[in-house]
């Protein structure tokens, strides 16, 4: 057997020449292949994208009923004899379409396993005719269009499947299991291939895109943040990032945010300088709400558990309740250090103040959530100059005060010397240093160690060389990423 593996999207309309006449197009596909192998009793996709030829407007609907019910399949064998295969149509969302450059619309007709078992191994041609020359609403088009052809071999299924057919079993039975509104099927299938074969990044997003759709969004964020990882970490020099992931992330943010603005929480704990409800294990956390305790106190040296009578314990999705080290308390923000000990998901924050008030908010753990520290509100990098001279190596700061004893920016000279930025930051650490980015003003500077930092609890650095193209720059922007997470925003000076 043989499969190329593909994520399961639609097709882009930059496929086309500018020659196609307008009007729809057709394109067929069989489990996400127009050249696919499977096995009797495997459940098979056919799948027909229609797309407008030149990206102009196409609006499909009509008379009454569906667009769909203008699509006809045929099935023939390797002989050219009509074959009548029991496919059943999933009838689209919507009645109508309007079919442009970057909208398409997509018709599936389900085969069952139980019914592929039935049908006789050999090869078999498929295409879709789209006619709506009779039936055509008003202002829609009308015509007839043909797909492409797809073809599908049936065979027995092996006593032993390879680990790209085992792949291509168990994703098409996760897809059928979804369209047909199954979702223990969906996620029994998906959890048996990353058991099987924990590199398969389509499971994870599958996966993800599972959880999401059920309103897990912490676990969601959490299998797309490794699947990211994981992409990145295999394609170290990927043009861009994997935005069939980003795109996913950044949604599950917003509804993660949303849950949080909705919960009545009356503690909000983040990343510092990030808005998301989303921390990191092992690393700082800035907790906002109203009467977190008694008065302002900061601990002394190291970080302790209680500060000022007040007390933060974080329960983790896995149940597990623990106490969490307090460098900072005030009425209104609580600084503390999320124990490296937190399962990934959705967990829950309890700040109890030394009157014995308690307040708590829902966070999620995910294993990354870098952020960068300021140290005014101008956003000035909180960082260190090392500058190696033919004397030897000295240590600078990127700030000065002013008459008032201000923080203020101190210009970096990069016009001579190799000079770096030892950036301190926090939720960090757990990724590869390979998937660490830091872009000043626009110009990537390279990474020559991202970890901990081993002072405080939770505490990172981030170094970087500044390179001299920087000079003459002024202000401009510090950005830390880690793959496609990227911090808050801080700034730098150069003279």
């Amino acid at each position: 057997m043989r499969r190329t593996l593909g994520l399961w999207i639609l097709l882009s309309a930059s496929w086309l020449w500018a020659q196609t006449p307008p009007g729809p197009e057709l394109v067929l596909d069989v489990n996400a292949q127009s050249d696919a192998v499977a096995a009797g009793g495997w459940p098979l996709l056919i799948r027909t994208v229609v797309i407008s030829a030149d990206g102009t407007q196409v609006n499909l609907g009509l008379k009454s009923g569906m667009w769909s019910q203008a699509l006809s399949l045929t099935v023939t064998d390797q002989n050219g004899a009509s074959q009548s295969w029991p496919a059943q149509l999933v009838q689209p969302a919507s009645a109508n379409v309007s079919l442009s450059g970057i909208n398409a619309a997509e018709a599936v007709w389900l085969v069952a396993p139980a019914d592929t078992a039935s049908i006789a191994a050999g090869t078999y041609n498929l295409s879709v005719t789209l006619d709506t020359t009779s039936t055509a609403g008003s202002g829609a088009w009308s015509g007839r269009a043909v797909s492409s052809g797809a073809a599908v071999t049936l065979e027995a299924e092996p006593a032993s499947l390879s680990a790209e057919d085992e792949a291509s079993k168990y994703l098409a039975f996760a897809a059928y299991a979804r369209l047909k509104g199954d979702t223990q099927g969906v996620g029994s299938a998906l959890d048996t291939l990353i058991a099987d074969q924990p590199s398969i990044l389509e499971a994870y997003k599958e996966k993800a895109d599972l959880l999401a759709d059920a309103g897990d969004y912490a676990g969601a964020l959490s299998l797309y943040q490794q699947t990211l990882t994981k992409f990145l970490a295999a394609n170290p020099n990927a043009a861009e990032p994997l935005t069939l992931l980003t795109l996913p992330i950044d949604a599950v943010y917003a509804k993660i945010a949303q849950q949080q603005a909705g919960s009545g929480a009356t503690v909000t704990s983040v990343a510092p300088g990030r808005t998301e409800p989303v921390v990191a294990p092992d690393s700082i956390v800035a907790a906002y709400g109203s009467g977190l305790a008694t008065g302002t106190f900061a601990a002394s040296g190291s970080p302790t558990t209680t500060l000022g009578g007040t007390t933060v314990t974080i329960t983790d999705s896995g149940g597990v309740s623990v106490a969490a080290p307090i460098f900072f308390v005030s009425s209104t923000l609580v600084n503390y250090a999320a124990p490296a000990s937190l399962a990934l998901g959705a967990a829950t924050v309890m700040v109890k103040a030394g009157d014995g008030t308690s307040h708590s908010g829902p966070v999620t753990v995910a294993d990354v959530q870098p952020a960068v520290f300021t140290l005014n509100a101008a956003g000035l990098v909180a960082a260190d100059i090392i500058r190696f001279t033919d004397a030897g190596q000295v240590n600078e700061n990127v700030y000065a005060l002013d008459a008032s004893n201000n923080i203020i920016a101190a210009p970096v000279d990069v016009s001579k010397d190799q000079v770096y930025l030892a950036l301190f930051a926090t939720g960090v650490r757990r990724a590869p240093q390979s998937l660490v980015t830091v872009s000043i003003g626009g110009v990537n500077a390279p990474v020559s160690f991202a970890g901990a930092q081993g002072s405080y609890p939770g505490f990172d650095q981030v170094n970087v060389q500044l390179p001299a193209s920087l000079a003459g720059r002024g202000d401009v922007p510090v950005v830390l990423s880690v793959g496609s997470n990227h911090a808050n925003t801080a700034r730098i000076t150069f003279k």
